[in-house]
């Protein structure tokens, strides 16, 4: 593909687009490749020519079936298959680099690839709400919900009693939650974003500051909580009481959520939110978009309690896993990149005897018993079938139903039994008491099967 590399914006998976654009036919590429702002970061690029056969800058506005061809190649890419644009990599030695931003980056992905097949399985366009549109559920960034936090401490100081006292008492509210100082001990604030790349960050009666990472979809990085508390002692130790708050108005396993608070911020979580923002009864119109945005999400989560399992969507699935975390001991849950697109997991329940340990882990809705085997690769065949056949006697013994995997693998993480789909989710509503006394018998056969 003869596709230009000499433009600040670098492509890895291209599109010949010739013969493929409708209408005008100045449109000659699609691409995904490295920013032309940002070397470190993808963006897509629609590349256009002008009359005289040169490259032409404007490639901003676009008409929109070249928008959904864009878009088609993007989630393409995103998700590892392969679309009727027939695109190319162009770059192969950028390959790793793309595949590696984008499992990064899947937190942020997901969501939106999720409403996106919400959109296409809709029936008609009467299946979309049909009251005004809510400013939150299109300014999605962390920077419109920095400001929406940002404001809604602003409201706590005494000065908004006049204009709205119910607003102002939630802003109290929600700083007390934020630090622990009594609602009735706020009286003064003083707010400000993006200072030394800290979120939010507040003064708060001239005695307190406040710290606060913001996060939605993606999670922390880079010891950055660590370096907002060195920059903030070094600025105010002595001088004020400090506060660190992280506030995830998305989902976050447990385990993330710990390292948080051994870190030393007390962790915000939506329900946490939600509990404060639903005694607000003005009609504030910012105040009451961002509350029904956040019980969308909500209910988009508790989605799975009364939903067929095969309707679940990514939020389902959240919901479901923070669930199991009341339920049982989970390590963690999180995306799992593979050539199909990924899956959101959950494992638990890790039993080690020599240079193997066994464990659970749900695929969604297929719930594996795996193996990790540390020991010398050319044995992990003979491994594998060892404990294969061990669990299937042990599950036959005790009469739990173990089916063998469709296909076997070879590598250090190998499954070796697959619990029936209807065996794990028997009904709608969903059992959760059932469902939790049959893991935990899935975890005895583990067990008895490592002994």
């Amino acid at each position: 593909m003869d596709i230009p590399r000499n433009l600040r914006h670098k492509p890895i998976v291209g599109v010949d687009y010739f013969g493929k654009d409708a209408y005008y036919g100045d449109a000659r590429y699609l691409s995904v490749g490295l920013s032309q702002w940002n070397p470190k970061e993808l963006s897509a690029k629609l590349i256009r020519i002008h009359s005289n056969d040169k490259w032409a800058r404007q490639s901003e506005e676009l008409p929109l079936w070249r928008v959904l061809d864009l878009a088609t190649l993007i989630v393409g890419v995103i998700t590892g298959q392969k679309t009727s644009l027939e695109e190319e990599v162009v770059s192969p030695e950028r390959k790793d680099f793309l595949e590696e931003f984008i499992n990064d980056n899947i937190e942020v992905y997901q969501p939106r690839l999720e409403e996106l097949k919400r959109l296409l399985n809709s029936n008609t366009a009467g299946d979309q709400e049909q009251s005004a549109p809510n400013i939150f559920s299109l300014a999605t960034s962390e920077l419109s919900q920095d400001a929406f936090l940002a404001w809604l401490i602003k409201c706590a100081d005494d000065e908004y009693r006049t204009k709205d006292s119910d607003l102002c008492r939630v802003g109290k509210s929600f700083v007390s939650r934020l630090t622990g100082i009594p609602a009735e001990e706020v009286h003064k604030v003083a707010v400000g974003r993006q200072w030394r790349n800290i979120d939010i960050w507040a003064e708060i009666n001239d005695d307190a500051f406040l710290t606060i990472e913001d996060k939605t979809g993606t999670t922390i990085h880079d010891k950055q909580l660590q370096r907002y508390r060195e920059i903030v002692e070094r600025e105010y130790a002595g001088k004020r009481r400090m506060f660190y708050a992280y506030v995830k108005t998305q989902n976050e396993p447990d385990s993330i959520c710990n390292s948080v608070e051994r870190s030393g911020y007390r962790v915000i979580r939506r329900a946490d939110i939600l509990s404060i923002l639903d005694t607000y009864t003005g009609a504030n119109d910012v105040m009451i978009d961002f509350r029904k945005h956040l019980h969308v999400i909500e209910d988009r989560c508790d989605a799975f309690r009364n939903q067929d399992v095969d309707k679940w969507g990514w939020h389902a699935w959240q919901g479901f896993y923070s669930e199991l975390e009341k339920r049982i001991d989970v390590e963690n849950w999180s995306y799992v990149p593979n050539r199909a697109g990924g899956f959101l997991g959950l494992w638990w329940h890790f039993v080690t005897k020599d240079d193997t340990r066994m464990y659970l882990q749900f695929e969604q809705s297929k719930l594996c018993i795996k193996i990790e085997y540390l020991g010398p690769a050319a044995n992990r065949s003979a491994v594998r079938d060892k404990y294969r056949k061990r669990l299937m006697e042990t599950a036959r013994q005790t009469g739990i139903r173990v089916d063998r995997p469709s296909r076997v693998g070879c590598g250090t993480f190998m499954t070796i039994g697959v619990i029936p789909k209807s065996v794990v989710f028997n009904g709608v509503p969903i059992d959760l008491d059932a469902l939790t006394g049959t893991l935990k018998e899935l975890e005895r056969l583990v067990d008895n099967t490592m002994a």
